[in-house]
């Protein structure tokens, strides 16, 4: 977890450079679902006086990345298993769209960049094959580590800001769920699937096929948090008997 005094640089901008940055450690998983916060303790943590985190913090409650217990304590929202459903299903059709607006708006760079994660993807599972071992939870967190970076490419490539925006709001669980999901799962976590996905996705989009590459990510992105929240709730009703 980052730490270290002085994080953030001086200037007009310090309550954003704030936000920016609890909203990632947030979103990473580094500050953890249900932990509790305190104002004076994250400016400690950043390096900043009281007055920008707390601005940050308003910004966070508003997203409900921040949540007050009983109206005063501060900790990082843990979403119920309903809630995430209810994002999962906002974000499917979000996701849809930006593939949409990506096949038609996206420049050759943007493109030639999205192939080139997608096949840098393809190369560290046909490493992982090459071992003739399960994968390791590292290896497949590496591996989605470059796809997460070209969903992000696809999204951007869409040209939307508000878009964006609201994909940041239905997303910000999905990586920490989807890092538990693989510690739970291990080498049974459908990672081949994804690929066959990811190709038809790419394929899509440089045939500038928007309503095919719509549909393609609408099921990919289904799919994929299926896998996450079936997980999340045999690890709920496993705790529920312990």
């Amino acid at each position: 977890m980052v730490t270290e005094a002085g994080l953030l640089s001086t200037g007009p901008t310090l309550a954003e450079q704030a936000y920016v940055v609890l909203r990632r450690l947030i979103t990473e998983g580094e500050l953890a679902q249900g932990r509790r916060v305190t104002e004076r303790g994250l400016a400690a943590q950043l390096g900043v006086s009281a007055t920008p985190v707390r601005e940050a913090i308003r910004r966070l409650e508003q997203e409900r990345l921040l949540e007050r217990i009983d109206g005063r304590r501060l900790s990082v929202a843990n979403p119920s298993l309903h809630r995430l459903y209810e994002l999962n299903q906002v974000g499917v059709v979000l996701r849809g769209l930006a593939a949409r607006l990506a096949a038609e708006s996206a420049t050759d760079e943007e493109l030639a960049e999205i192939r080139k994660l997608h096949e840098r993807s393809q190369q560290l599972l046909q490493q992982v094959r090459a071992t003739k071992q399960p994968p390791t939870g590292e290896a497949i967190e590496d591996i989605l580590e470059v796809t997460r970076q070209m969903h992000d490419l696809i999204d951007a490539a869409g040209h939307n800001t508000h878009l964006l925006e609201a994909i940041a709001a239905a997303s910000a669980f999905d990586w920490a769920t989807r890092v538990t999901s693989i510690d739970r799962l291990g080498s049974d976590y459908p990672v081949d699937r994804s690929f066959e996905e990811h190709r038809q996705l790419v394929d899509a989009l440089l045939a500038r096929d928007g309503a095919r590459a719509e549909e393609v990510m609408q099921a990919h992105a289904k799919a994929g948090a299926e896998v996450i929240l079936n997980q999340l709730q045999r690890d709920a009703a496993a705790t529920r008997y312990v």
